[in-house]
């Protein structure tokens, strides 16, 4: 084939409208003519029909690929699985520590004294009431046992860390309500016995007005009257004050029966030195009387004596059961009928003759 010819192939081969000169066509044709000779790479295939084994590795690689994923996942999730199945066991075992923990811890002081506190000594009633539910509720708990913690699967061990956070959140729960209460049920008693001693002063002071108003005169010393109003006016201040303490209640308190006492102690004193005025005034009385009757009757004697007799006789209209005087009804009147005969009759009733 000369050269022509081969352009004119090319030519109508490729389309070329440029011929390139002999040389290079001769290398060109070359090429052409092995790439018309040999199949694509998506074409080939070999002789027995497969696809060529860079296909196939690909396939495997993929397969391979999504096993390996596959594996792996189930592996991960395993993995969890076990690692939150122990951290919920771990979980429930603590709570289950913290439990047995406050179910050993003792009671404070304030549970233990408000535990000794009756109803009657509260001015609330209901802070008692309360007390006595949230006890009742703590000992239901310590009846309980403690949660287990020993599940072998993920789910039952959330389950078992669940029961055990809740038991343990009651157990907390039930504590702090009895403290709670406990201190109520101190204030209320402290509530009650301030009010008490309020009440008592308030009464006290009304008494003690009464007294300071009925011993006037009636004291040997004065000044315990005038101490035992300067109490009353102390109280009364102190009462009027809402937020008084109960140790200045309970002082003024004591303040106000000492100064009663002392008032009480004078009136005594008083009744006392006057009762023995009376009696000493009652002693002389009756030793006059007794000194009287004795001069009567040695009148009497003397009198019978000096020979005057007396006559009972009602015959001469004297008065029967009584001592006559010569047939006279007294001694004056015996006295005033007899004739002085010398130097007469003296006090006594004496008569002297010559």
């Amino acid at each position: 084939m000369n050269d022509e010819t081969k352009s004119k192939q090319i030519v109508d081969e490729h389309g070329e409208k440029d011929v390139p000169p002999p040389a290079e066509m001769d290398v060109q044709t070359s090429l052409l003519s092995v790439s018309d000779d040999e199949p694509s790479e998506e074409d080939a295939v070999a002789d027995d029909g497969t696809k060529p084994f860079w296909k196939r590795r690909a396939v495997w690689i993929a397969v391979i690929a999504i096993v390996v994923i596959v594996v792996a996942g189930l592996v991960g999730g395993l993995i969890w699985s076990v690692r939150t199945r122990e951290e919920a066991l771990s979980d429930c075992r603590q709570s289950g520590v913290q439990i047995r923990k406050l179910a050993k811890a003792p009671l404070g002081e304030d549970i233990i004294e408000a535990e000794d506190i009756e109803k009657a000594d509260v001015a609330d009633a209901k802070t008692w009431e309360a007390l006595q539910k949230d006890q009742k509720r703590l000992t239901g708990l310590s009846q309980k046992e403690v949660p287990v913690c020993n599940a072998t699967s993920h789910g039952g061990a959330q389950k078992q860390r669940s029961g055990a956070e809740a038991s343990l959140a009651s157990w907390k729960s039930a504590r702090a309500s009895v403290e709670k209460s406990a201190k109520a049920v101190a204030a209320s008693r402290d509530a009650k016995i301030l009010k008490d001693n309020r009440d008592g002063l308030t009464t006290k002071t009304a008494q003690a007005k009464q007294l300071l108003d009925s011993s006037s005169g009636k004291v040997t010393d004065d000044a315990t009257r005038t101490a035992l109003s300067q109490q009353i006016d102390a109280a009364n201040a102190l009462l009027g004050n809402q937020k008084a303490k109960l140790a200045d209640l309970q002082q003024a308190s004591q303040a106000l029966d000492g100064a009663v006492n002392g008032v009480n102690a004078s009136v005594q004193a008083k009744a006392d030195a006057d009762a023995q005025v009376a009696a000493q005034a009652q002693a002389a009385a009756q030793a006059a009387q007794a000194a009287q009757e004795a001069q009567q009757q040695q009148i009497q004697a003397q009198n019978q004596s000096a020979g005057g007799g007396s006559s009972t006789s009602s015959q001469n209209g004297l008065e029967p059961g009584r001592i006559h005087f010569g047939g006279y009804g007294s001694f004056e009147e015996w006295m005033a009928h007899q004739i002085p005969l010398g130097n007469g009759c003296n006090a006594a009733g004496v008569c002297g003759i010559g």
